[in-house]
């Protein structure tokens, strides 16, 4: 079963790595356990993130990140 976090942050002043950052340590707050993916919208690639696998698709809202854990098929 995969299992997400919606976050959502416009603020234009943060750089989108550190909107992934906030997104992933709330992830972990909440359900006390690392994430492996965040879906976000192809405009938000960014290169470089390590801690999780960033999966671009474009039905996903700009300035939007789904945080969350899945499970392998």
């Amino acid at each position: 079963m995969d299992f997400y976090l919606a976050w959502f942050d416009d603020d234009r002043r943060k750089s989108t790595d550190l909107k992934i950052q906030e997104a992933v340590a709330a992830y972990e707050r909440r359900f006390r356990r690392p994430p492996n993916v965040v879906l976000i919208n192809e405009q938000d690639r960014i290169d470089g993130v390590s801690a999780v696998r960033l999966r671009p698709l474009t039905y996903i809202r700009p300035s939007t990140f789904y945080v969350g854990l899945e499970e392998a098929a």
